[in-house]
């Protein structure tokens, strides 16, 4: 977990110093996976969250959408 927190936040804080120094495109790549380690224990949480949104949650509860968010329910996503 701790790991987790170090890895994002070192590879976000990287890919931000890129993008300010003129290197935009590895930048953003660098910040997205930063991103994606820093909150991958709260996706579960916002897939069931999608879920419930009235009109919205219509989409996500068909069922080739709703598997893909049940797979991934209750685990952590794998970066």
């Amino acid at each position: 977990m701790i790991d987790d927190i170090i890895q994002g936040t070192t590879s976000f804080g990287a890919g931000f110093f890129l993008v300010v120094i003129g290197w935009p495109i590895l930048g953003m790549i660098l910040e997205t996976y930063g991103f994606v380690v820093l909150f991958s224990g709260f996706w579960p949480t916002l897939a069931v969250f999608v879920q419930k949104i009235p009109v919205l949650g219509w989409f996500f509860q068909q069922p080739y959408i709703r598997s893909f968010f049940d797979r991934y329910r209750g685990k952590r996503v794998p970066v």
